[in-house]
């Protein structure tokens, strides 16, 4: 069988829908590495006496997005929780000050239109806030393993289709940026919730959809595991799904 390597998964582009108090709404395509938010320095400046000169940076980590405070003053939300450094999913709300922020993960050709934010301002944060960013980023990828997930699809027209993807948690569907279930109108436009943990394992939980998800010919209610024995089928679509581990030496391994 062959293998795709880590560096050739198809990507979406994470966007920020930014609302900042008495202006207009905003969007913001983030860097591919690491963006920088603060009222002084960084690659988006917000103009906001509540956020701190440097105050949060959204970090990819292995093609996940993570973001952490800089030891702001008034703090860094995600969904109206206090955090120190967490994971983003697509729909998550960020606030600092008074701005909140709509993160979204979406199909890269959809964003070409949306600019790219670069440090302007020609100063960098203070070391002190760069060095703990850094050692939470060091921390966070010593605890990420770099697993990936493989979807091995069989269409209703016959058609046999591998597609890798780097994302933990996505859904299959007619509104996916990947495959072609869009030609499918049995399928809903967010069918299935795909979900992998730090270990590797698989979960999958139908979304509602009107013509149901089935595992090995059985439908589906609530969340199930997976491994890459199991056919799930939703529309005309039968899907397996894997996850392969990029080692230290560049291979993949299946588990």
């Amino acid at each position: 069988m062959s293998t795709s390597k880590p560096d050739q998964l198809r990507e979406s582009r994470a966007v920020l829908y930014v609302n900042r108090e008495d202006q207009p709404a905003e969007a913001i395509k983030l860097r591919r590495d690491a963006t920088i938010f603060g009222r002084e320095k960084g690659d988006v400046i917000i103009s906001d006496a509540e956020v701190s000169a440097t105050h949060c940076q959204i970090q990819n980590i292995i093609g996940v997005y993570h973001i952490f405070d800089m030891n702001s003053t008034n703090g860094t939300f995600v969904n109206g929780h206090r955090i120190v450094k967490s994971k983003l999913q697509d729909g998550d709300e960020i606030r600092i000050g008074k701005t909140t922020m709509k993160f979204s993960l979406e199909d890269e050709r959809r964003t070409r239109h949306i600019s790219t934010q670069y440090r302007t301002t020609g100063k960098t944060p203070e070391d002190s806030k760069a060095s703990l960013v850094d050692s939470l980023i060091e921390s966070e990828l010593r605890q990420t393993q770099s697993h990936y997930v493989v979807l091995n699809v069989r269409y209703g027209d016959g058609r046999n289709e591998e597609i890798p993807l780097r994302q933990k948690h996505f859904f299959i569907g007619r509104a996916a940026h990947f495959g072609r279930f869009d030609a499918d109108p049995e399928i809903s436009r967010k069918h299935l919730l795909v979900k992998v943990n730090d270990t590797g394992d698989v979960f999958v939980e139908d979304q509602g959809s009107m013509n149901g998800s089935y595992v090995n010919g059985k439908k589906i209610s609530s969340l199930q595991p997976v491994t890459s024995r199991d056919v799930i089928a939703i529309g005309g679509c039968e899907i397996r799904i894997s996850v392969r581990t990029r080692t230290d030496g560049g291979g993949d391994g299946e588990t």
